[in-house]
C-alpha cells in the first residue's frame, strides 16, 4: 500500500483542506491504472507538520514509499521507469494544482531485493 506523504505545507491547512489535497491524491493515483489502486483504501495520505515555520508552503516534498504491498503485476509495473514517472507527475500535478505559487517535488522510494517488509493482513 503506498504511503504518500507531503511535507512543508502551509501553516493552519484547514480539515476542509486537507481532505480537498487527500482527494486529489487519490484521484492522481487512480489516474494510473498500471499500479491498480482503486479507491482511497488502497493509500494511506500523512500530513506530517515541520517544527520550523520558515519556508513553508514555498517548497513542498511528497515522499512516496511502502509500495511492496503492490502485488503481481502490479508490483512489477511500479518497478517500471515508466510506470514510476507518471505517478509521481501525477501526484506532484495534483498537489502543485492547490498550491500554484509553490515549488512542488515529488519523489518515490522503490523497494530492493533486501527490503523486508511484514503485515497483518
Amino acid at each position: 500500500m503506498p504511503v504518500i506523504k507531503v511535507w512543508c505545507l502551509p501553516l493552519g491547512q484547514s480539515e476542509e483542506s486537507l481532505n480537498c489535497l487527500h482527494q486529489a491524491i487519490v484521484t492522481a493515483a487512480v489516474s494510473i491504472v498500471e499500479i491498480g489502486l482503486k479507491d482511497e483504501n488502497g493509500i494511506i495520505c500523512l500530513f506530517p507538520s515541520d517544527l520550523m515555520e520558515y519556508g513553508l508552503g514555498e517548497e513542498i516534498v511528497i515522499e512516496i514509499g511502502d509500495l511492496r504491498r503492490l502485488r503481481g503485476r502490479f508490483y512489477d509495473n511500479i518497478c517500471k521507469i515508466t510506470v514510476r514517472d507518471q505517478f509521481a507527475e501525477a501526484v506532484g500535478q495534483a498537489v502543485k494544482s492547490l498550491y500554484p505559487e509553490a515549488r512542488v517535488e515529488c519523489h518515490i522510494e522503490v523497494p530492493v531485493a533486501s527490503d523486508v517488509f511484514w503485515t497483518s493482513d
